[in-house]
């Protein structure tokens, strides 16, 4: 692949008193991870990473990012072992607001059909994906005894009695959990304005990070068979998954045991990937799509990019079968770490809607159980989500 980016370099006639692209700005066979990057200079208003002459190369720019070259060199972690985003081009250099690669390539298009005025326009326009991670299925059924009355204990010391009497009322079947919002998020498939809706489904509780319910109960899997059948239903392997390949195969045969079918669709729980071991190891399994690109404190374009594209083994320099589909925005991101209430939560997501608008991409958005739940420190953040699917109206 490289061999064929590199032979993408060429010296085309000027369109608009501008080269339209010269030849490469450098040897794409020595693109290899921890390597520097100049900064971005504008050409024609655009950011670009290497430009030519009056010319700019997008071929090498868009291998650059799309590889994830970035990423795989770099060397600050934070808490849980992920990335910095700090560390990252694109963050650096406050291009993570932008979908560039997507505009590199509509403007290359645009030239070429200034050159060529038979050729078709670009066939793109905006498509919403939704995804939740269900991280812990149900809020008060599925768990053990003892965590129930640990929790319970810990409520009344509070002081909080409204949480202790629904508790109390769901397990004993007086009233449904308030995580139990299933058959609202099927529904959500059956509206024209959403390309597609995918549940990542955690299976393994009782760790520090991982809180889901009793993979067993079976509440939780009647609403897993149910979302596999209305809408689509991937894995969110547990927090140890990113370390160790036999926790990941367990979880997945966990999920494939109940919905009855193979599974192929994955995003890593608390965004921990290995690069590029966590997806070699998913690309061996059959998996055919990853979710995991994307920012756990702050909204935008991880890999500069609002379309979906194959990872790219760097090792056998070939693209392989995995997609990946970069998600644009996490309402904890918002909440938790950008401290925005639900209220002002648009404020934030219309510019990064309209970017994806602008380039005719895929807007994936990602959700989590609890806050659909729309209850407790959670209420408000279904509005957010309606208002999400009207301002992303193709």
């Amino acid at each position: 692949m490289r061999t064929v980016v590199r032979s993408c370099g060429m010296v085309l006639p000027k369109v608009s008193g501008m080269a339209l692209i010269v030849a490469p700005a450098f040897d794409l066979a020595e693109v290899r991870p921890g390597m520097t990057w100049p900064d971005p200079t504008l050409v024609d208003g655009l950011p670009v990473i290497h430009p030519v002459g009056t010319g700019h190369d997008p071929f090498a720019d868009a291998f650059l990012l799309l590889s994830l070259v970035d990423e795989q060199g770099a060397k600050e972690r934070d808490a849980h072992g992920r990335v910095l985003p700090s560390a990252l081009y694109v963050v650096r250099h406050q291009l993570s607001q932008l979908a560039v690669v997507d505009r590199w390539a509509l403007r290359l298009a645009d030239r070429l059909r200034a050159m060529y005025p038979a050729l078709p326009p670009a066939q793109r326009h905006l498509r919403h994906v939704i995804t939740v991670d269900v991280d812990n299925g149900l809020n008060y059924l599925g768990r053990p005894l003892v965590r129930q009355v640990a929790a319970a204990s810990r409520d009344l010391l509070l002081g909080r009695w409204r949480a202790v009497a629904e508790r109390m009322r769901v397990i004993m079947g007086l009233t449904p959990d308030p995580f139990d919002r299933y058959e609202r998020i099927i529904a959500l498939r059956e509206r024209p304005e959403v390309d597609r809706v995918i549940a990542f489904l955690l299976m393994r509780g009782g760790g520090t990070y991982d809180h889901a319910c009793d993979h067993l109960h079976p509440r939780f899997r009647d609403a897993a068979r149910a979302l596999h059948t209305g809408a689509e239903v991937g894995l969110h392997p547990s927090y140890a998954s990113s370390t160790d390949g036999r926790v990941a195969r367990e979880d997945r045969q966990r999920l494939e045991t109940i919905v009855g079918s193979v599974v192929t669709t994955n995003r890593q729980h608390f965004l921990r990937w290995e690069l590029p071991g966590t997806l070699m190891e998913l690309k061996d399994a059959g998996f055919t799509e990853d979710h995991t690109l994307g920012f756990a404190d702050r909204l935008g374009f991880r890999a500069g990019t609002c379309t979906p594209f194959p990872f790219y083994d760097l090792n056998d320099d070939r693209p392989t079968a995995l997609m990946l589909w970069p998600f644009a925005t996490m309402d904890s991101a918002l909440h938790d770490r950008m401290a925005v209430p639900a209220p002002q939560a648009m404020a934030h997501l219309g510019p990064v809607i309209d970017e994806v608008r602008g380039v005719g991409g895929t807007l994936v958005t990602t959700w989590h159980d609890r806050f659909l739940s729309d209850s407790g420190s959670w209420r408000g953040w279904w509005a957010v989500l309606e208002q999400t699917i009207r301002a992303a109206r193709p």
